[in-house]
């Protein structure tokens, strides 16, 4: 019995990593964006999961709470265009950056 529960919840940790996976190539509607200007600022930072974490918090956000490989902050200006921060690891990937400056066009896209 005690075998069984082990292997169960090995099972459960593996694949709750794994439970969200995005195509590269899936196409979403453009026309649900919340900008169409946005001025993104990029912040290669080493510690990623560390720098999102102080951001989160400096925004009143209350921080992640799991692993996350890059993040973005959107801002809502009156005078200007919006902007939007991007915090990536030094060394990003094409779908990586892609993926934040969906969100700093379309928020929270996950929902």
């Amino acid at each position: 019995m005690k075998k069984a529960i082990v292997v169960v919840a090995l099972m459960l940790a593996t694949t709750s990593s794994f439970a969200y996976y995005e195509d590269p190539h899936q196409e979403f509607d453009m026309t649900h964006n919340m900008s169409n200007q946005t001025t993104i600022t990029f912040r290669p930072v080493k510690n990623v999961q560390a720098e999102c974490e102080k951001e989160s918090r400096s925004r009143g956000l209350g921080g992640f709470g799991f692993g996350v490989e890059a993040c973005s902050f959107w801002d809502r200006s009156v005078s200007g265009p919006d902007t939007c921060t991007v915090i990536t690891a030094t060394h990003a990937n094409f779908h990586t950056i892609g993926h934040e400056i969906r969100h700093c066009i379309q928020g929270n896209f996950h929902k």
